[in-house]
């Protein structure tokens, strides 16, 4: 068990590094808007496609250090991430309207719920 840890871990971490500076993308968009005065559910679903975008090269290209079939890899991508684009956002309205979470609170919370689904979808279907 411990050699299968110690085998994807380098791998997890490239993971968590790329995820985490696509989240900061979406969450500093995300923020920047609100700033600006657009509407939070706006404000969601264009900072998700920041994320998406941002997610797809830092996963690619560091993560799992995939350079070829990117058409492939990225229709592949595409289906998980419209999932994902739609929980999240549902999430996010889900929290704010119905659990009273500010909305800042409400995208984290739905990044971060997605995260944990995302490694194995990514590993063993986007980029195997």
């Amino acid at each position: 068990m411990y050699r299968h840890i110690r085998t994807h871990a380098p791998q997890f971490i490239r993971y968590l590094i790329s995820g985490g500076t696509a989240a900061a993308l979406e969450l500093g968009s995300f923020q920047a808007m609100l700033y600006a005065g657009v509407w939070y559910f706006t404000a969601a679903k264009i900072s998700g496609g920041v994320g998406l975008l941002a997610a797809f090269i830092g996963h690619k290209f560091f993560a799992f250090k995939k350079k070829e079939q990117t058409g492939r890899q990225f229709i592949r991508y595409a289906i998980l991430q419209g999932c994902n684009y739609f929980a999240q956002l549902y999430m996010v309205y889900g929290f704010v309207e119905f659990a009273g979470v500010h909305p800042t609170i409400a995208k984290v919370l739905g990044i971060g719920i997605t995260v944990l689904w995302n490694f194995a979808f990514y590993k063993f279907f986007v980029y195997a």
